[in-house]
C-alpha cells in the first residue's frame, strides 16, 4: 500500500504542474438502453456523501421506500430493502458487470470513495444489466478518464477511523485516456455500548462496555484505459482486500475470531456508436476468496492450541459476458442482450465438521426491450426476459455435521422468465411486470458457521406494479408514486438450535404504499431535499409504515456551507410474527464546510446527533452511536 501511495503522489505532481485539458468522448444515445422515463431512475452524485463517509446503504436509505439494517461498525454487514424487496433479492453492478457476490452483498464492504455517482433502478431490471433480481438494481458508476487531474481525499474521526483516497487521471497518446484510484479505509470500531450479559429483560446486571475484536481495514482501487477511435472501448480492472474481527453479540464477544476477503475482477468493454444500427459487447472475468477463522474455547474462554482454529471460507472464479444489438428508427428502439456466466466455486474448509467440495453454476440469459415512442410526450416500454440456470455438484461432499442436507444432490436446472410493459407521458407513467430470483449459490449451498445448504429451493417469483406523477421547474423537482409488490415462494431462514436452514414460505408476501419526493432551490443559499414513505409492509421483517427524510443545505457567506439532515422511521419488526417489536426513532446529522478555493474543501460531519442507534433487547449486535469526522479534499 505504501508504494501505491508513493506511486500516486508521484503521478499527481506530474499533473499539477500539467496544463490542464479535458478529452470529451464520443457519446451514444443507445447505449443507455430504452428511453427511460425520470421516474426509473434515481441518480446520487459523490457530492451527496462526500466528507460523511456513509456507506451505500445510508447513502440509499436517504432516498423514499429503501430501508437499511446495520450490524456492527464500519465495514460490517449492511443491507437495504427496496419497497419491501429484501437485500438479497437486489442486484448490484460495478459499471455495468453484475457483482458476483457469494450470497447477499454486503454494502458496508463498498467503498464509496472509488465511484463519481449511483443509479438506483426501483422495482426493476433494465433488460441491458441481464441481472438477477426482483426488487431492482444498484449500479455504481466509477470515476472515468475523460478529464485530466485528479482528486485528493483524507478524512479522521471516532474511533480512529481513517480514510485516504487518491484519484489520478491523464491521456497518455491521442486515443488513450488512463485513470486510477486507490481508496483506504480502517476503523478500530471500539464504541461503547451497553452489554446486557445474556440477560434481555433484566436490567440490574447491565454495563456499559466497549466493543472488541471489531477492528476493520480495507485497500482497494480501480484502474480503468479508454481507447477512443470509431469505436470507443474501455478496459478495467477493479480489486479489494478487506479484513476485519467478528466480534460476535454483545455477551458472546470474541477474542480471535476474524475473516478476510480478497476480489479481483477485469472487464472489457466496447461501446456502440451508431443510434440506428449497432452492436456492443463486455466481457469479464474475476476471482474472490472469502475466509472466516474461529476457536471457541480461545473466543470465549481464551484458552486452548491456536493450531486448532476452525476455518470455513469458498473460492470463486467466474468469467461470462454479453453481447447487444440495437436497431432504432425515429419512433422506435430495441435492443437485444445475450448474457452467459459460468462460476465455479471450491470450499476452503479445514475442520472436522465442514467438508469440501466443488461445485460449478452456469447461466444463460436473453433479454429484449423496446421503446415505441410516437410522440414527444409519450412512448410504450417493453423488457422481457428468460434465464436458464444450473447447478452441479462437481465433487466432493457437502452434507455437514446436521445430516440434514441431501448429499446426494448432482444436479439442478430451472428456467425462469420475466416481462414488463410501462406507459410513459410526459409527466405521468404506469408500470406492471412480473420478475423472478433465482436462489444465490449460498443459499442453495452453504459455507458460513450454522447456515445449512438447501439444493431444492425454489426460485421465487412476483408480481410488480407502479402508477407515478412527476413535476419538474427551473429550481423544483417532485414526484409521487404508488406501488404494489407480491411475492410468491420467498426464501426464508428457520432456525432450530444452532442451526438455520434456508426454506420457501409458503404464505405471499405484499406490500404496498405511496412514496414523494420533493427537491428545491427555495433561494440561491437554500436548498432542500425531502421524501416520505407510506406502506402496509404486511408481515415482512424491518419495514416500518413510515419512514421520513429531510435535509437542509445554506450556502453561507465567505464560501462557508452547512448541512442538516434529519430521518425517522415508525415501529418495526425484527420477525414475521410481528412479535420482536422495535419502536420509532429519529436520527440527526450536520455538517459544516469551508471551501477556502475552488478545488479544496475541509468538512466537519457529525452523525447521530443525538446520541446514537436505539438499544434494543431484539438488536443483540451493537452499532455506533454518535460519530464526529473531520475531513479535507482537493481537486487538481
Amino acid at each position: 500500500m505504501v508504494i501505491a501511495i508513493l506511486f500516486f503522489i508521484f503521478c499527481c505532481s506530474l499533473f499539477v504542474a500539467a496544463e490542464p485539458a479535458v478529452y470529451v468522448l464520443p457519446t451514444s444515445n443507445v447505449f443507455g438502453g430504452e428511453i427511460e422515463n425520470s421516474n426509473d431512475m434515481v441518480e446520487i452524485k459523490s457530492s451527496e456523501w462526500e466528507g460523511k463517509n456513509l456507506s451505500l446503504a445510508d447513502i440509499l436509505a436517504t432516498r423514499a421506500g429503501i430501508q437499511t439494517r446495520q450490524k456492527g461498525g464500519m465495514g460490517s454487514f449492511q443491507s437495504i430493502s427496496i419497497r419491501g424487496m429484501q437485500g438479497n433479492q437486489i442486484a448490484i453492478a460495478i459499471d455495468g458487470v453484475l457483482l458476483q457476490s457469494f450470497g447477499e452483498a454486503n454494502l458496508g464492504g463498498i467503498d464509496l470513495n472509488k465511484y463519481e455517482k449511483i443509479e438506483v433502478y426501483k422495482g426493476h431490471i433494465p433488460a441491458k444489466f441481464a441481472a438477477n433480481g426482483m426488487g431492482g438494481i444498484i449500479n455504481l458508476v466509477s470515476k472515468d478518464a475523460a478529464a485530466k487531474g485528479g482528486k485528493f481525499y483524507a478524512s479522521y474521526g471516532s474511533y480512529n477511523s481513517r480514510f485516504i483516497s487518491m484519484q489520478a487521471g491523464t491521456p497518455l497518446t491521442d486515443s488513450v485516456l488512463w485513470t486510477s484510484n486507490i481508496s483506504y479505509r480502517a476503523s478500530d470500531n471500539d464504541f461503547t455500548y451497553l452489554n446486557r450479559n445474556g440477560t434481555s429483560y433484566i436490567t440490574e446486571d447491565d454495563f456499559w462496555t466497549k466493543r472488541k475484536n471489531a477492528e476493520y481495514s480495507q485497500i482497494s482501487g480501480i484502474h480503468s484505459f479508454t481507447f477512443v477511435g470509431k469505436r470507443n472501448s474501455t478496459f478495467r480492472i477493479e480489486h479489494g482486500s478487506e479484513a476485519g474481527g467478528i466480534p460476535g453479540r454483545e455477551e458472546q464477544e470474541t477474542r480471535i475470531a476474524n475473516s478476510v476477503n480478497d476480489a479481483v475482477t477485469a472487464s472489457f468493454e466496447i461501446m456502440p456508436k451508431d443510434e440506428n444500427f449497432d452492436f456492443g459487447l463486455q466481457g469479464f472475468a474475476g476471482t474472490e476468496k472469502s475466509i472466516s477463522k474461529w476457536h471457541r474455547t480461545l473466543d470465549l474462554l481464551n484458552y486452548g492450541e491456536r493450531n486448532q482454529l476452525t476455518e470455513i471460507g469458498l473460492l470463486m472464479q467466474n468469467g461470462g459476458g454479453q453481447g447487444s444489438l440495437y436497431l432504432a428508427s425515429s419512433i422506435i428502439k430495441t435492443q437485444f442482450h445475450a448474457y452467459v456466466n459460468y462460476q465455479y466455486l471450491e470450499s476452503r474448509n479445514r475442520s472436522a465438521i465442514y467438508p469440501n467440495y466443488e461445485l460449478s453454476n452456469t447461466v444463460f440469459q436473453g433479454s429484449f426491450a423496446g421503446t415505441f415512442a410516437p410522440a414527444d410526450f409519450f412512448n410504450i416500454t417493453a423488457n422481457a426476459a428468460s434465464r436458464f440456470s444450473r447447478q452441479k455438484h462437481e465433487s466432493g461432499k457437502f452434507t455437514d455435521v446436521s445430516s440434514l442436507v441431501d448429499s446426494t444432490f448432482r444436479e439442478k436446472k430451472r428456467n425462469l422468465n420475466s416481462g414488463r410493459i410501462s406507459l410513459n407521458f410526459e409527466n405521468v407513467f404506469f408500470a406492471v411486470g412480473h420478475y423472478f430470483r433465482d436462489p444465490s449459490v449460498f443459499e442453495l449451498f452453504s459455507t458460513s458457521f450454522g447456515i445449512l445448504s438447501n439444493p431444492d429451493l425454489k426460485a421465487e417469483q412476483g408480481e410488480q406494479a407502479e402508477i407515478g406523477v412527476s413535476y419538474k421547474s427551473k429550481n423544483a423537482n417532485a414526484s409521487a408514486t404508488l406501488f404494489a409488490n407480491r411475492i410468491r415462494d420467498r426464501i426464508v431462514y428457520r432456525t432450530s438450535g444452532p442451526f438455520s436452514k434456508p426454506f420457501n414460505h409458503n404464505e405471499e408476501g405484499k406490500v404496498y404504499g405511496v412514496e414523494g419526493e420533493l427537491s428545491a432551490e427555495l433561494f440561491k443559499w437554500l436548498k432542500i431535499n425531502t421524501n416520505a414513505t407510506l406502506q402496509n409492509p404486511g408481515n415482512l421483517p424491518n419495514e416500518p409504515k413510515e419512514q421520513y427524510y429531510s435535509s437542509l443545505l445554506f450556502i453561507l457567506p465567505y464560501s462557508f456551507e452547512l448541512s442538516l439532515e434529519g430521518e425517522a422511521h415508525s415501529l418495526i419488526y425484527r420477525d414475521r410474527a410481528q412479535k420482536k417489536e422495535i419502536p420509532g426513532n429519529a436520527f440527526y446529522h450536520a455538517m459544516f464546510s469551508y471551501k477556502p478555493t475552488d478545488k479544496t474543501k475541509i468538512s466537519f460531519y457529525a452523525r447521530n446527533l443525538t446520541g446514537g442507534k436505539y438499544e434494543h433487547i431484539y438488536d443483540a449486535i451493537p452499532t455506533p452511536g454518535r460519530i464526529f469526522s473531520v475531513s479535507y479534499s482537493h481537486v487538481f
